[in-house]
């Protein structure tokens, strides 16, 4: 398009420089119109869409020698001027295999040891009550699968099943054993899913998502197999906690749960604990991300984890900005103004993703859009 606009300007001004001369050089009006007209016609290489065209499809040929796959030639060209890549963090920056190396509940913590989805590992110590409720409610609350080492479903789902059978709670026999009734979907806007299976006599709603949004739902706390009221205080110890871990590059998982006797909601839940997974950063990631550097090119994070936790990866890939979060963001009436600092955005829904990119392209960005 550019390119095209050039050539037709340049073409107009020597034409019209030409007809004036002719003119000036007393020549015919209609022996000059023609002369002109005549020019700007051979002047337009025939050949340009054909070269445009053939430059294109070997772009696109390129690319598919890489694994990327483009529907339309002109796609080749914006790819080529995006100044602003948005990349989702989980599985596209990192490898993608969670494995949990703490648990935690209220006031005590273990570490597992083991690697990727195997369940050979062990425990710091022999997890009592609270940590074994905490296991099996993390792998009912699952709509994940293993099949010899291999993930069928969501990695870190994957991860809660692992743990649980690192303990001897294995997810089939679980199953089977409490039988799902009911579930609740997990959704981005409310970052938590929530099952109910039958326990007997009973129906128990397990839950898990977000720390501190599943903080919000939670009226009453488990302590050494007890049901305690949950206060601010005790709320904010666990939040630190949270926060010490997410420090380490860790993604947090909060599970409660409740007896339920009517209809089931998410509300007046039984905080149980928090398992930590590691999902350490690709290798092959921070050398595209200073590819990317070098050309030019921005590269921002965009993460539904913890804050701290994508502060934590971003510094490991070499990303510098700020960061902040969904919430922060919502506050925020003209994102345009600070969008050039911002280098992580953490615990964000697609409303959000929607604003950053309208921000970016508000500033003459074109920006390229990668993961979920």
């Amino acid at each position: 398009d550019t390119l095209g606009k050039q050539i037709g300007i340049g073409v107009i001004i020597i034409t019209g420089i030409i007809f004036l001369v002719g003119l000036w050089s007393k020549r015919e009006l209609f022996e000059m119109l023609l002369i002109s007209i005549s020019l700007v016609v051979a002047a337009i290489p025939e050949g340009l869409p054909a070269v445009i065209t053939i430059s294109l499809a070997l772009g696109i040929q390129r690319m598919a020698r890489q694994n990327a796959l483009i529907r339309r030639l002109p796609s080749v060209e914006t790819l080529g001027t995006a100044t602003v890549i948005c990349t989702d963090k989980t599985g596209t920056l990192t490898k993608d295999e969670m494995t949990v190396r703490e648990i935690y509940v209220f006031d005590r913590k273990i570490t597992v040891s083991g690697a990727g989805y195997s369940n050979f590992g062990t425990f710091s110590e022999k997890p009592g009550r609270d940590f074994l409720l905490l296991l099996k409610a993390g792998a009912l609350c699952n709509d994940s699968a293993l099949s010899e080492y291999k993930v069928v479903g969501d990695p870190t789902e994957a991860a809660l099943i692992v743990s649980a059978s690192k303990a001897g709670l294995e997810k089939k026999e679980l199953d089977e054993q409490n039988p799902r009734i009911a579930e609740m979907p997990f959704e981005s806007e409310r970052k938590m899913m929530s099952t109910v299976h039958k326990d007997g006599v009973r129906k128990i709603m397990y839950t898990k998502g977000a720390v501190d949004v599943v903080l919000k739902n939670c009226s009453k706390l488990l302590v050494n197999g007890k049901i305690k009221a949950f206060d601010d205080k005790a709320k904010s110890v666990v939040l630190r906690q949270n926060e010490k871990l997410a420090q380490k590059a860790l993604r947090v998982i909060g599970i409660a749960y409740k007896e339920v006797k009517g209809k089931p909601d998410e509300k007046n839940l039984v905080f149980i604990g928090m398992q930590a997974m590691i999902d350490p950063p690709r290798p092959e990631a921070k050398q595209a991300i200073e590819t990317c550097q070098k050309a030019g090119i921005r590269v921002i994070m965009i993460t539904g984890d913890h804050k701290l936790t994508a502060v934590a990866i971003a510094k490991e890939l070499g990303l510098e900005g700020e960061a902040i979060t969904g919430e922060e963001l919502d506050k925020i009436t003209r994102l345009d103004k600070i969008v050039e600092h911002i280098a992580v955005y953490a615990r964000v829904s697609p409303e959000h993703k929607l604003k950053i990119i309208s921000a970016l392209k508000k500033k003459g960005h074109v920006v390229a859009m990668t993961g979920d």
